[in-house]
């Protein structure tokens, strides 16, 4: 008789009679929002019981060396790096998991999770921290071997294998996870061409003087950049050979890694009827319209509360904001205070350049930029009525340090301060009125 192993849970004989487990607490989503949801819960609630479940064979593990570490490795996979302490971390903490699993529907009326096994889990509160999955092109030939995309472990290690053959790449999409791949397979030896539909880089996050230094980095590098260009067809019989652009151009190709963005992984959210726009909706705090459900991480819009600002919605796709929401919500599921939260932050590594982002840089009315003393080294100031709401580095981790303190803060900057080199920015941070001595004036 075939019998099927989940970890942490009993050896269910295949044939035998389903059978519901009750728990306080149950994390769909065994990513960075749900692994440290599921540590803040069992490590805050009094005799609890939680559970957290996973679709990956993996226990929670970085995710930014994917599109770096783990496709230039030369001596084969590297391993995935787990949060948490992986499995064994999560077990002794008291976490029950299953993974891998998958969690086939909601029931909220009964409070269960039905499992694709067959098997439940009821659960007195639930957090949804499904993350997000690739977004697909539509173009014809996108189902040809050769195609890659790049979300999970997996992804990654069958990427790598094809690049250390030194292959030619076309990467299609010009946001962070397809600089990061073209600069590591560029780095590893291949041939590499860009296509972005957009008139510049990093169209969402950055604006025009940063995605001009990033389009010199790259064409200096040695990346065929094609911006304002989209992709009519990918060609090949049974495995891809080459790609036709929308003006006719057609380039070689071995390998095509499309990265135009990711989609929310809300599709048990809208079964159930909850409130979903761009991510299930939530309130600041993390819960859903269904006040024993939440959600958090990148599957997540989530009420973002500023002070100043009117109440606006957004969905975040970054690391640190998923672990700190998962934090958070996990507050919220227990009855006690959530904080405030920080002012989002994003880093992405490409050649040998780091770019830093911090707040809420959609919010601003005006930017101004200081030109650094090192190298290709920029810092960008993104105001709102001489507020600072956000601000970029390229080469210049120094001064986000000092951002990541003054982002947000309800104080007036003087923007000829911020511009002007010989002053330091440390003090061109602090309030206009500067006699005042703030609180926030003695932080910096």
């Amino acid at each position: 008789m075939a019998y099927r192993i989940i970890r942490d849970c009993d050896i269910l004989m295949q044939g035998a009679a389903n059978v519901t487990r009750p728990f306080d607490y149950v994390v769909i989503g065994a990513g960075p929002a749900g692994g440290a949801a599921s540590l803040e819960l069992v490590r805050n609630a009094a005799q609890p019981s939680v559970a957290l479940i996973g679709t990956e064979p993996y226990a929670p593990y970085e995710r930014p060396p994917l599109s770096k570490a783990t496709l230039l490795s030369d001596s084969g996979p590297v391993g995935p790096q787990f949060l948490f302490g992986g499995i064994e971390g999560l077990s002794a903490a008291g976490v029950t998991t299953f993974i891998p699993e998958t969690a086939a529907l909601i029931d909220p009326q009964q409070r269960i999770v039905r499992l694709a096994s067959g098997d439940s889990l009821s659960y007195g509160k639930l957090l949804l921290a499904t993350g997000t999955s690739a977004r697909t092109l539509q173009s014809p030939g996108a189902e040809l071997d050769g195609v890659h995309y790049l979300r999970t472990y997996e992804d990654a290690t069958g990427l790598a294998k094809k690049l250390r053959s030194r292959h030619k790449l076309v990467v299609i999409g010009g946001g962070f996870i397809g600089l990061e791949v073209a600069a590591s397979a560029r780095r590893a030896g291949c041939e590499v061409a860009l296509i972005e539909a957009g008139p510049h880089l990093m169209g969402r996050a950055a604006p025009l003087e940063v995605a001009r230094m990033v389009l010199e980095k790259f064409r200096a590098e040695g990346v065929d950049v094609r911006l304002a260009t989209s992709v009519r067809e990918l060609r090949g019989s049974t495995r891809v050979t080459s790609v036709l652009l929308s003006n006719g151009a057609e380039l070689p190709a071995d390998i095509v890694l499309i990265g135009i963005g990711a989609v929310p992984n809300d599709a048990l959210a809208r079964a159930i009827g909850l409130d979903v726009a761009n991510g299930v909706v939530t309130d600041e705090t993390g819960r859903t319209t269904d006040p024993s459900i939440y959600a958090a991480g990148d599957v997540a819009c989530r009420l973002q509360n500023v002070a100043g600002f009117p109440q606006w919605t957004k969905r975040l796709e970054a690391w640190e904001p998923a672990i700190e929401q998962g934090v958070s919500t996990a507050h919220a599921m227990l009855g006690k205070p959530v904080e405030p939260a920080s002012p989002p932050w994003i880093w992405s590594d490409q050649f040998d350049w780091n770019l830093q982002f911090v707040g809420h840089g959609e919010l601003a009315d005006e930017v101004v930029e200081r030109t650094g003393t090192a190298p290709n080294s920029l810092t960008v100031f993104q105001l709102c009525n001489r507020r600072l709401v956000g601000m970029i580095t390229v080469n210049d981790a120094r001064n986000m340090a000092l951002g990541r303190r003054a982002v947000l803060r309800p104080v007036e900057l003087d923007t000829v301060r911020l511009t002007d080199p010989t002053i330091p920015i440390k003090e061109a941070l602090r309030p206009v009125q500067a006699t005042v001595q703030t609180e926030f004036s003695k932080e910096l």
